[in-house]
């Protein structure tokens, strides 16, 4: 017991020289990591159920690369640690950020909770799904009808439900709510059935260039693989 403290003490301590070293540096944590693997996707999720500050939403489970959000990473240690190692000059590369490993393994934890599933973002049905059917929600703009509250699933924890409604979707994820503007994901500012949509927020897409404003990993070839298949235009000479 005694050999267990002094470890979780020097692991303490080891995050906090880490994290002290790269404010004096000017290093920052890295915005996005990725990790390869199982997790939830909440993409789809159009009916969540609120519930005070959180809600509960069916999500997809889907094996493939995703993409975690350092600074929505709810397992307080894993969070410190991931931004303490991955940051913009020393970037963790594809499954080297602690996160990834709290993810696979089952060692996520939120609330004194272990959870075996999380939340987090892929591109999975990308280009049917969101693409063409994204709106922006303002709820401060005049004459608007819609949801005032969303859901923000990013790194949420989630269980498995053993009797899913839909078998598409045998995840339920604990989602935080926002009331902020955010981006309608399903061609509306509405969710489905009297339930609030899981989404992002207003300023995560440029609408009038139809992409996102902020480096997502991977965009890059997806935009690619969503595009008709012809030749480009070359630029005037």
């Amino acid at each position: 017991m005694k050999s267990y403290i002094i470890f979780v003490v020097l692991f303490t301590m080891s995050i906090g020289t880490s994290l002290a070293q790269n404010a004096t540096t000017g290093d920052v944590p890295q915005e996005f990591v990725v990790c390869t693997g199982w997790h939830a996707l909440c993409t789809a999720s159009h009916d969540c159920i609120m519930h005070g500050d959180k809600a509960d939403c069916d999500c997809m489970r889907v094996n493939e690369t995703h993409i975690v959000a350092t600074s929505e990473i709810q397992d307080t240690v894993v969070k410190n640690l991931t931004q303490a190692n991955c940051t913009d000059k020393h970037p963790c590369d594809i499954d080297q950020a602690p996160v990834c490993n709290a993810i696979k393994y089952g060692q996520y934890k939120v609330n004194n909770v272990k959870y075996d599933w999380v939340s987090t973002y892929s591109y999975r049905g990308w280009c049917n799904l969101l693409m063409p059917k994204l709106k922006a929600c303002d709820q401060n703009a005049t004459g608007y009808t819609g949801d005032r509250y969303w859901a923000i699933c990013d790194a949420a924890p989630c269980t498995e439900n053993q009797n899913p409604s839909n078998p598409d979707m045998p995840l339920s994820c604990q989602c935080r709510v926002n009331d902020t503007p955010f981006v309608g994901m399903n061609g509306s500012c509405t969710g489905d059935n009297g339930g609030i949509m899981s989404s992002m927020p207003l300023w995560a897409w440029d609408f009038r260039n139809n992409t996102y404003p902020i480096p997502m990993p991977g965009y890059e070839y997806v935009q690619g693989a969503c595009a008709a298949l012809k030749s480009d235009p070359l630029p005037p000479r």
